[in-house]
């Protein structure tokens, strides 16, 4: 495998406050990396710094595919295949389901029409989002719902790389097995993937590596079954004493 992320010296601070300090890894094309760590750790705003979305890092450096993108647009970045999801539902909630996927399509891919509905229904097959909720308002829709329309219009995007931001999160267990299944089945076709999340076991069924990460740096990164016996990842992630 060959690297298809490289970070590098990556910062952001706001205020006083370093939210993002010096963070420097690699991701290789067609692996799964996993970011753990406590809440307020940075890990959301590491996925603010590479996609621009909302905003950029103060310093470092972001190397898509070889190519520095840390000073481009967020929509430059996102048409380049580096897309992502967020914590929370972030869906149009007064759009219809499909409208949310065709905007995105139209947006990254320039597509509409037939193409671009083929596109949304291919997405949706997919990741399992059912037809029939299509011409509902998103806004409708129950979180699990939600969820597999979130991941439908970021897989309707052509990603070469997924940033994934808990996708699991207010999930009951046979909703997380579904996350489980889409994460694998996206990655066995071909699309890399950063995965931030609370749920371990889901974390560690999936990660081919684990990233800790804690006060906005890095505190561990390697083989996940290594990494969670750490003492620093034992004291910071799972709050026990060493």
């Amino acid at each position: 495998m060959s690297s298809l992320l490289k970070v590098a010296g990556l910062t952001k601070s706001f205020g006083a406050l370093v939210a993002v300090n010096d963070l420097s890894f690699e991701v290789q094309s067609g692996e799964i990396l996993g970011i753990a760590g406590p809440n307020g750790s940075g890990k959301s705003t590491m996925f603010n710094l590479i996609s621009r979305i909302p905003f950029g890092a103060d310093r470092g450096t972001v190397v898509f595919d070889g190519q520095a993108i840390e000073r481009w647009s967020d929509h430059q970045i996102t048409r380049h295949g580096v897309i992502r999801t967020f914590q929370r539902e972030a869906v149009f909630a007064s759009m219809s389901c499909i409208d949310n996927i065709l905007v995105a399509i139209e947006q990254t891919l320039g597509k509409r029409g037939r193409e671009a509905e083929r596109l949304a229904d291919e997405a949706s097959e997919l990741v399992g989002f059912p037809r029939n909720f299509h011409n509902m308002h998103a806004a409708t829709m129950p979180v699990f719902y939600q969820k597999q329309l979130m991941m439908a219009t970021a897989v309707a995007q052509n990603p070469r790389i997924l940033l994934l931001d808990e996708p699991a999160s207010s999930l009951v267990e046979s909703e997380i097995e579904w996350v489980r299944e889409t994460i694998l089945n996206l990655n066995r076709r071909g699309i890399t993937i950063l995965l931030i999340e609370h749920v371990l076991p889901l974390l560690m069924s999936v990660s081919t590596r684990l990233l800790v990460m804690e006060q906005g740096r890095i505190i561990a990164l390697g083989d996940p079954a290594k990494v969670i016996r750490e003492k620093q990842v034992i004291e910071a992630y799972l709050g026990e004493p060493a």
